[in-house]
């Protein structure tokens, strides 16, 4: 198993990348800690997350073979969290980090409380790695009322080759960004349809521009937190 120190401001990037790259034929715990306050501060949430963090990595030993934890994941403020859904939801409380839409895979208290329904099955899956990434990926959030060339000009252009675009609700947006969209994606940039939601599914299918991006080539699917989106827009 593997525990990583991590600052908290990327850790969800990392998570998801690790989570992705790796895939769930690795076959192994890989837990991702770190701290709101410096490990030499006498408050520091440091030595929890790290004791919590090892707890859950050797818990298919401690618990004779009841757990079987074998995936990417977050350890902080008394939650173990998937690694691919986790996001960063403040810089002052403890318990950091939230994986909205999806249960804890772990509570820790005075013991340790595991959801073994939401831990990833990986059996008979082959490790199958992914290195290789392509980092010029940004988000763009939709905003009402802005010009998307203006704002964006041409992205393909400046060396951009995909974009995870933050559409409203379900997956509307201004049709007027259709035309900046169907420009950029006849040179090949390639566009994940997302949404500024937290949770709830996603149907870009119902409205005119939405379906228009999917016609277009757009990808979209179940909601994915945006960390997730960049990295496997990436890959």
């Amino acid at each position: 198993a593997f525990v990583i120190a991590h600052g908290t401001d990327t850790m969800a990037y990392t998570a998801s990348a690790l989570s992705l790259m790796l895939g769930a034929g690795f076959g192994k715990p890989v837990v991702l800690t770190g701290s709101q306050l410096p490990l030499a501060m006498a408050r520091s949430d440091a030595r929890q997350n790290v004791i919590d963090a090892l707890t859950c990595c050797v818990a298919s030993v401690t618990c004779g073979g009841a757990i079987d934890f074998r995936e990417v994941a977050v350890c902080f403020g008394g939650k173990l969290l998937r690694g691919n859904r986790v996001r960063k939801q403040s810089a002052t409380i403890y318990a950091a980090f939230e994986s909205p839409g999806f249960a804890p895979l772990a509570k820790l208290g005075v013991g340790v409380e595991w959801n073994e329904r939401n831990l990833l099955k990986t059996e008979g899956v082959e490790y199958e790695p992914k290195f290789t990434m392509n980092t010029n990926v940004i988000r763009v959030p939709i905003v009402p009322g802005v010009n998307a060339r203006q704002a964006y000009g041409d992205l393909y252009g400046r060396g951009v080759r995909g974009i995870i675009l933050e559409a409203f609700g379900v997956g509307n947006f201004p049709a007027a960004w259709l035309e900046f969209l169907t420009e950029q994606a006849e040179r090949g940039l390639r566009i994940y349809l997302s949404t500024q939601c937290e949770s709830g599914d996603l149907h870009p299918e119902l409205y005119a521009s939405g379906q228009g991006a999917l016609d277009l080539g757009a990808k979209s699917g179940p909601l994915m937190t945006p960390e997730c989106a960049v990295v496997k827009m990436m890959l």
